[in-house]
C-alpha cells in the first residue's frame, strides 16, 4: 500500500511538475454555447502526414529532418482528421514560421502548408482521446450544433493537447468547421 501510494505521488509530481510547456496555437473565441466555444483561427504554417506513419515523419522534421537541418519546438495541439479520405496527423509549427521561412520537408510522407483562416466550433474533454471516448464527445457537440442550427462541414477534427505519458489532467478537443464564415452566429 506504502509503495502504491508513493509510486502515484511521484507520477503526479513529475507529470504536473516536470511536464515541458509547448507553445499552443492561437484561436480568438467568438462565443460560448453552453459547453462548446466558437472560434477564430488564424492562418498558420503546419506539416502533416499519413497517421499510419505520420508521427515518425512528423517528429522527423521537427528533429531536423528538412531542407535546412532545423530543429523546430513542438507546440500543441497534434491534430488528428480525415483529408479527403486519408487519416492524417497534422503538427502546428511555432508562430515564428511563415511561408517564406518555413523549410520544405525531406520527406515526400511529409506535406508543409499554411492553413486557411475559419471559423469552428469547439468541445474541450479530458482523459486520453481513444476512439469511445471521443465519439462521445463528437456526439455531444453535434448535439449542440444540431440545438443551436449551426452549419458545419467536414468530419470532426480531434486535437491532442498532451503526450501520452501525461496521466492526469489531459486535455482534448472535437471541432467541427462552420461553414458561414461571415456570421458564425
Amino acid at each position: 500500500m506504502r509503495a502504491t501510494l508513493f509510486s502515484l505521488f511521484t507520477i503526479f509530481y513529475f507529470s504536473k511538475n516536470m511536464a515541458q510547456k509547448y507553445e499552443t496555437q492561437k484561436f480568438e473565441v467568438i462565443k460560448s454555447i453552453g459547453e462548446a466555444e466558437i472560434r477564430y483561427y488564424p492562418p498558420v504554417m503546419k506539416i502533416k502526414a499519413n497517421r499510419n506513419n505520420g508521427f515518425g515523419s512528423l517528429f522527423g522534421y521537427i528533429s531536423g529532418k528538412n531542407v535546412n537541418g532545423q530543429k523546430i519546438a513542438m507546440t500543441t495541439p497534434v491534430y488528428m482528421q480525415e483529408d479527403n479520405g486519408e487519416k492524417v496527423m497534422e503538427f502546428v509549427l511555432p508562430r515564428e514560421f511563415d511561408s517564406q521561412s518555413t523549410p520544405d520537408a525531406l520527406s515526400d510522407k511529409v506535406k508543409v502548408y499554411e492553413s486557411n483562416p475559419g471559423y469552428f466550433i469547439a468541445y474541450a474533454f479530458g482523459g486520453y482521446a481513444v476512439d469511445w471516448v471521443s465519439n462521445r464527445a463528437t456526439k455531444s457537440l453535434k448535439e449542440i450544433i444540431k440545438a443551436n442550427n449551426i452549419n458545419v462541414e467536414g468530419d470532426p477534427i480531434l486535437l491532442v493537447y498532451n503526450s501520452p505519458y501525461k496521466l492526469i489532467n489531459r486535455k482534448n478537443e472535437i471541432l467541427f468547421k462552420i461553414t458561414d464564415q461571415k456570421n458564425p452566429k
